[in-house]
C-alpha cells in the first residue's frame, strides 16, 4: 500500500516537471545556431528565429517521440510551442532575454486590449500556464574577435505571477509590482501595455551556454 502511494506521488511530481530539451535536441540547436552566425555574424538570433530553431531541434530527436506543434505567436496570448509527450501537453514560450550582473530581463505579451484595466490584466497574468525557455544573448568584442554568448534557462511561469490587482505602483511612466519571489513585473502603456519581467539572475540557473565566434 505504501509503495503504491509512493509511486503515485512520484508520478504526480514527474507530471509537474517542466519540459526540457534532450541532449540530442541541444546538439541540433547549437549546430543550427552556429549555421545562423556563419551567415549573420553581426547581430543576435532573434526571438522568432529562436522559435524555429527550437522546433527543429525538438523534431530532430526522433527517439524521444515528442510531438511538437508551432504557431508563431509573437506578443499575442498563445503559446509559441506545444509539445505532447507521455500523454501530457507542455505549453512553451520562447523568449530571448537580456542579462545584467543582477537581472534577467524578458518581455512578454502586449495587453492593450484590456485598455489599462489593471484588474483584468492581473487576472490574465496570474492565469498564464505556459512556461518559458529563455535564450539570453550577449555580444562580446575583444582581441580575439567577436563572440556571441547564448545562455539557455527554463523559467517556471509560476515564479513570475502571484500578482495583486492593487499592488501596482507608478515608476515613471510604467506600472510596476514586485511579487513574493522578488520578480518585478512592469507594464508599459507606451508599448501597448507590454509586460516585462525583471528576474533575479540567481533564481534560474543556466542550463546550457553556447559560445559562438
Amino acid at each position: 500500500m505504501l509503495a503504491s502511494l509512493g509511486n503515485g506521488f512520484i508520478q504526480k511530481r514527474q507530471a509537474q516537471l517542466m519540459y526540457r530539451l534532450t541532449g540530442r535536441m541541444l546538439q541540433r540547436y547549437e549546430s543550427d545556431l552556429r549555421k545562423f552566425h556563419d551567415l549573420f555574424m553581426g547581430g543576435r538570433c532573434s526571438g522568432w528565429q529562436q522559435e524555429e530553431l527550437i522546433v527543429a531541434a525538438i523534431k530532430s530527436d526522433t527517439s524521444a517521440q515528442h510531438q511538437v506543434f508551432w504557431k508563431e505567436a509573437g506578443h499575442d496570448d498563445e503559446a509559441d510551442i506545444r509539445v505532447r509527450t507521455n500523454g501530457e501537453t507542455h505549453a512553451i514560450e520562447i523568449k530571448s532575454g537580456q542579462t545584467t550582473r543582477r537581472l534577467l530581463r524578458i518581455s512578454g505579451h502586449r495587453l492593450g486590449r484590456y485598455e489599462g484595466d489593471l484588474g483584468a490584466i492581473t487576472r490574465y497574468l496570474n492565469g498564464k500556464t505556459a512556461n518559458i525557455i529563455s535564450v539570453s544573448h550577449a555580444k562580446v568584442d575583444d582581441d580575439e574577435g567577436r563572440k556571441h554568448i547564448y545562455q539557455l534557462r527554463y523559467i517556471d511561469i509560476k515564479r513570475l505571477v502571484s500578482l495583486h490587482p492593487r499592488g501596482w505602483h507608478m515608476e515613471g511612466k510604467r506600472h510596476e509590482q514586485e511579487n513574493r519571489f522578488g520578480v518585478v513585473s512592469s507594464l508599459r502603456p507606451s508599448m501597448s501595455w507590454q509586460i516585462w519581467w525583471e528576474i533575479p539572475i540567481e533564481m534560474f540557473r543556466v542550463d546550457k551556454e553556447f559560445v559562438i565566434g
